[in-house]
């Protein structure tokens, strides 16, 4: 956290003092939360699949950002350190060095006639439709989908924007959400990315991910992620996601294991800009857990269905108020209540955040 403060306020110093020829914006963005968990699970942490707002019946920082964009007209580049409770859990598994870095990379514009950009670094995921930035999502807290699918990945970009209503990319990647690469898991993996918007009360998106992944050996993930969302009216939207995921057995090369997510949001303005409501619904299925380490005592198939409803309040441009209720039920038992297993948890969460941009441009 005292780093974060240091590039905080020596970044704005730079801002200050600096004249750039191109466009430079500076973003510190701080989220933190309290929760109630009816359940009161002995250990005080939500499940084990929520990589954000991770603690029950206690406080936290979900994340601290601070980031600086440069851009030209041929030249682009992100550097983003963070902290908070996300890193903590979403990014255990990296080297140390690494699990402060939420952006890190780098652009050039390939040709003065056609809009192909080259990136290449740590870049944010292309797939699902959830930020780790909370402000950026209808909901307060995130879905079981956005959790365990990739919030960033590493390797190589190259997009293409042939009319405004059209965004095609395709990435060449170091794994599945990997900054750094164990021995064992290298190789490369390809990422595909098609969106379409025809106007601004319509966008249609579908992202993709082959590779290997390490389960005992390398075998073989194939996911698909499918969302659309719709204007309805001035003040509603509605966005429905499809995620699928295909995984060779890791005993068996002749057989697939699948896993999926469904989802359903609805967003209404109550007053623009002030007083914003969402509903939720999701349901998971993954047999195999395959992406879930359940606990030793935990025996079943993972299957959740899991809504909620949070009402925000923006009283400030930089700060919004939120709060949500979310509950979660499955057929089996799994989730901690005390120290024993129950098929539903209730959960009540507080999420104050502050955002704090600057942006500027040299007059030319």
């Amino acid at each position: 956290m005292k780093q974060l403060l240091i590039l905080l306020l020596g970044c704005t110093s730079v801002y200050a003092q600096e004249q750039w020829k191109d466009s430079l914006a500076f973003q510190f963005y701080a989220e933190g939360y309290a929760s109630y968990t009816s359940n009161k699970p002995e250990n005080k942490q939500r499940p084990a699949f929520f990589y954000n707002h991770t603690k029950a019946n206690n406080v936290g920082v979900n994340l601290a950002l601070a980031k600086l964009h440069y851009s030209s007209k041929r030249f682009r580049s992100n550097i983003g350190l963070m902290a908070g409770d996300y890193t903590n859990a979403n990014l255990a598994k990296e080297e140390k060095w690494a699990r402060v870095i939420y952006e890190a990379n780098a652009g050039v514009l390939l040709s003065k006639k056609y809009p192909v950009w080259l990136d290449a670094g740590v870049l944010p995921s292309h797939i699902g439709f959830e930020s780790v930035i909370g402000k950026e999502n209808w909901t307060a807290t995130r879905s079981i989908t956005a959790d365990n699918s990739p919030y960033y990945e590493t390797g190589l970009r190259v997009s293409y924007k042939p009319t405004p209503e059209w965004y095609l990319a395709l990435l060449m990647l170091t794994g599945w959400q990997r900054i750094t690469v164990p021995a064992n898991q290298l190789g490369t993996h390809w990422g595909m990315q098609i969106n379409y918007t025809p106007n601004e009360k319509l966008s249609f998106n579908h992202s993709s991910f082959i590779g290997k992944v390490f389960y005992g050996r390398n075998v073989t993930r194939i996911y698909s992620n499918t969302s659309a969302t719709f204007g309805l009216g001035n003040r509603t939207g509605l966005t429905i996601g499809w995620d699928v995921g295909l995984q060779e057995n890791a005993f068996d090369a002749n057989q697939t294991d699948t896993w999926s997510g469904l989802q359903a949001l609805l967003h209404y303005q109550i007053v623009p800009g002030k007083w914003n409501a969402a509903i939720r619904y999701e349901r998971f299925v993954d047999k195999k857990n395959l992406l879930f380490h359940l606990p030793v005592d935990i025996y079943h198939q993972f299957y959740v269905n899991h809504a909620s409803f949070n009402l925000d309040w923006q009283p400030f441009k930089q700060i919004q108020l939120r709060t949500e209720a979310n509950y979660l039920h499955s057929p089996y038992s799994l989730f901690y209540k005390g120290a024993t297993l129950n098929k539903s948890q209730f959960a009540f969460m507080l999420i104050t955040s502050y955002n704090l941009q600057f942006k500027g441009k040299k007059k030319q």
